[in-house]
């Protein structure tokens, strides 16, 4: 068969629409098939049962997949046959029935289904069962497995900036806008017609793509006797994906061409693996014919946090950025190399991304290649401190039926194991001498030349106090603030300058060109390869959309945050801080969190919405409502240093990030529906001119602490505590702050922190066995002495401070904590 770019595209296109019918059908429109006339003939599409009165049409989602083409997207009516025949694809006309089978064996693997499934296997009506969100079904541990099952469901919408759109609910029925899940398909239909016809012809592919992760996010691929928790988003993408590895073997030299045979052998051994599925001697079931290609940045933390000025700061969010940049630039490349796109991209997050591929006769040369030329131009730009890491693993049909997230497990190992051995393409192309000139410099000017205010890197004497690289990053803070347009387009280069002035010099050496571009979102005219940071109106716009949490302005002002600003808005004493959090348990989420339920649909849509989390909902950080979320007053004047993957770094003032952490624990938890957990650490500098890479560091070894002494912990003054001990310790303070500043009266003196600190010491001293008790009568004795020159308002706060901090005779274990806290805000 012979492969052409325009059939690709109709492959491609038929993949990722193939199951649209579902949406238009849920909308409530239907097909007259039982009679001769308009909509006759879309019989085809489905599969007749029965004669007469007892005819009854199956797949009649992929007659209106039919229709849809027909109606909406006239010049792809070709790939609308090719997608409406996916439960049929039998009935493809000859040369293109292969087309069709393929799409229809995509359909299965991406679901995971070893059977095809009959329209009236449907539970209930489609209509009104919403989905429930993936994490309600994760399983961590026995205890999860032993508690009753709660499920949580997606409400029916289109995702919007800030994810509130998405965020689960505990009843079915909150989960439609309108009074039937009819309607509020009908309405989201509707939208969704008004958009797709304000597409380009240019790029369609990427705008269809991104206006159904827009629009179909949140809606359930099927409802079937199982649950349906996969969305219909990511069953279409990663069917598309799977269409496109399969297309790309065609034509490829194997001893086993991909044909209509080899296809059909698939699916015969499906069936046998249905009827036994403890056997596994099944020869094209076997075929690696798929390989999950991983890549990782490593040296993130040194490249982002260990920069020594004042002036660090300014390019901090800058550096991040640039890593994600690095990161989305190298998938995208590894896809250029094999003719694909960003539909193959399963996941691209926190330096981090997979990739899935065809395991062409040459995919390994090709890999190897592309690592080499990585190798080259980071070492070259970043002198090795900062690598990327390709690793690949084969993949088998088995794979997708049986345990897809093992894969994915298993590549992440291989990440790990080829980190220990970077730059190594080096080796093997110029051998030892060349690897180590390469790799160990020298890289100094030489002579009496100083080092770079940001990064500490020579350069010249008598020039800018900062080399031209980080200037430019501190240039790009400033343009990603303004900017509301991310352009990524090929750019044709291969090499580097020899002196690398700007940081988009080195993504351009790596093969795409990427800029910010300020400008009005609703004036700028169509521009293929751009993308709306943090809005997904971008149809007639742009191809897309990303998101970007950037917040480094005051909300007031607008102006850039320093730490000084930060550390003045602080209540109390005047210190500025550091709070790192990130996901306990990743690595298990994926291996055992779904059970056996681990198809690349559900895996991929599981680090989706991770990764959309500290991406979309941190970007709106400062517009979270008041009173539940965070609310302006904590985040106006915090500094996002980095945020995306599974973690996140934010900088502002101390009094605010012990609240900040709370709000945002709370809020993840909502989202994830109680299921995931997240441990942080929070260090407050001990000046403003304290260095933000040392701030880093310290706040890094509180989060570790937090996970070391259990996960889902909080750490700060060097104590773990539970999430769940907030509100305690913010009540705790309130009083002791209360009575300190004379807010009910007058003012108590600050005899009384000392009282508090002493009696966390003997708990202290207790611990350590070097004191058999705490002398709790002396707290008695002290506050009840306080008591004598107060009024009734604050003997009362000062007896249930007594009730707080003395439960069962035992000092309350985090009294240290709130006591700090007190003393800190009514301090000058």
């Amino acid at each position: 068969m012979k492969v052409t770019h325009n059939e690709f595209q109709e492959a491609l296109l038929a993949g990722l629409l193939h199951d649209i019918g579902k949406f238009y059908q849920r909308a409530g429109y239907s097909l007259q098939l039982k009679t001769q006339g308009d909509e006759y003939d879309y019989y085809e599409f489905t599969k007749k049962v029965g004669e007469g009165a007892q005819t009854k049409y199956y797949y009649q989602h992929a007659a209106l997949t039919a229709k849809f083409f027909r109606e909406y997207l006239p010049k792809y009516d070709s790939a609308g046959v090719l997608a409406a025949l996916h439960h049929v694809p039998e009935k493809a006309d000859a040369g293109r029935r292969l087309l069709a089978k393929i799409i229809s064996l995509a359909d299965r693997m991406s679901s995971g289904e070893r059977s095809g499934r009959e329209e009236s296997e449907e539970s209930g009506n489609p209509q009104e069962e919403p989905l429930i969100s993936i994490f309600s079904k994760l399983r961590l541990d026995n205890i999860d497995s032993l508690k009753e099952e709660k499920e949580f469901f997606i409400p029916l919408s289109e995702l919007n900036d800030d994810l509130s759109a998405i965020f689960p609910v505990s009843e079915k029925k909150k989960a439609f806008s309108q009074e039937t899940g009819q309607k509020t398909y009908h309405s989201l239909w509707q939208r969704f017609i008004s958009e797709l016809g304000k597409l380009e012809k240019q790029d369609f592919l990427a705008q269809i793509y991104h206006l159904l992760y827009k629009y179909t996010l949140s809606m359930p691929a099927a409802v079937y006797r199982d649950k349906p928790d996969i969305s219909l988003f990511h069953h279409l993408k990663s069917t598309a994906a799977i269409v496109a590895s399969l297309y790309r073997l065609i034509n490829d030299q194997r001893a086993l061409p991909v044909d209509e045979k080899y296809i059909d052998r698939i699916f015969s051994e499906l069936k046998e693996f249905n009827k036994d599925s403890q056997r596994s001697n099944f020869e094209h079931l076997s075929k690696a014919d798929f390989l999950l290609v991983g890549g990782d940045i490593s040296g993130i933390q040194e490249f982002i946090y260990e920069i020594t000025s004042e002036k660090a700061l300014k390019g901090l969010r800058a550096r991040s950025l640039y890593l994600q940049l690095i990161s989305e630039v190298l998938a995208r490349k590894v896809l250029m190399a094999f003719e694909l796109n960003e539909i193959n991209m399963l996941y691209c997050g926190g330096g981090n991304f997979y990739l899935l591929l065809p395991n062409l006769s040459n995919s390994e040369e090709k890999l190897k290649s592309i690592q080499a030329e990585i190798d080259k131009i980071l070492l070259k730009a970043h002198k090795g401190k900062l690598t990327a890491i390709l690793s690949w693993i084969p993949v088998s049909y088995f794979d997708f039926f049986k345990d897809f997230a093992s894969v994915w497990q298993q590549a992440g190992k291989e990440l790990a194991l080829k980190k220990r051995k970077k730059f190594s393409s080096l080796i093997r192309q110029g051998g030892v001498k060349d690897f180590k000139e390469s790799v160990l410099g020298p890289y100094d000017l030489g002579g009496e030349n100083k080092g770079c205010l940001i990064c500490g890197e020579e350069i010249e004497k008598d020039g800018p106090d900062t080399c031209d690289l980080c200037q430019s990053f501190i240039d790009l803070a400033g343009d990603l603030n303004r900017a509301e347009i991310l352009l990524i387009k090929p750019s044709g280069r291969s090499t580097l300058p020899e002196k690398i002035k700007n940081w988009w010099e080195v993504p351009e050496a790596l093969g795409y060109d990427c800029r910010f571009i300020s400008t009005d979102k609703k004036t700028f005219p169509f521009n293929r390869n751009a993308y709306l940071i943090n809005s997904v109106d971008f149809a007639g716009r742009a191809d897309g959309f990303v998101f970007i949490a950037r917040k480094t302005n005051s909300s007031e002002t607008g102006q850039p945050l320093t730490l000084e600003d930060m550390a003045g808005a602080a209540s109390g004493i005047k210190k500025w801080g550091v709070f790192r959090a990130d996901v306990d348990r990743l690595g298990e989420l994926f291996q055992n969190g779904l059970g056996d339920n681990k198809t690349i649909s559900r895996v991929s849509m599981l680090s989706t919405l991770l990764s959309l989390y500290f991406s979309a909902r941190m970007s709106q950080i400062e517009n979270w409502s008041e009173g539940d979320q965070v609310g302006s007053h904590l985040a106006k004047d915090v500094y996002i240093a980095y945020a995306g993957g599974d973690d996140l770094f934010l900088i502002g003032p101390w009094s605010v990030l012990i609240d900040l952490a709370g709000c945002l624990r709370n809020d993840f938890s909502e989202f994830t529906c109680g299921k995931l957990t997240i441990s942080a650490g929070i260090f407050y500098a001990p000046g403003k001119k304290f260095p933000v890479y040392q701030a880093a560091r310290m706040s890094g070894e509180a989060e570790d602490q937090a996970k070391n002494d259990g996960r889902n912990r909080l750490n700060v003054f060097g104590e773990s505590m539970e999430w769940t001990c907030l509100p305690t310790i913010k009540e705790i303070v309130e009083i002791v702050t209360g009575l300190l500043q004379g807010e009910n009266g007058k003012a108590v003196p600050r005899s009384l922190l000392s009282v508090l600190y002493n009696i966390h010491h003997e708990k202290q001293l207790k611990k350590e066995n070097r004191i058999k008790m705490e002398r709790v009568w002396r707290l008695h004795y002290s506050l009840k002495k306080l008591m004598g020159k107060l009024n009734d308002k604050q003997k009362q706060d000062l007896n249930k401070l007594l009730e707080l901090i003395l439960v069962n005779y035992e000092i309350y274990p985090y009294l240290n904590i709130a006591t700090r806290v007190a003393d800190y805000l009514t301090r000058n």
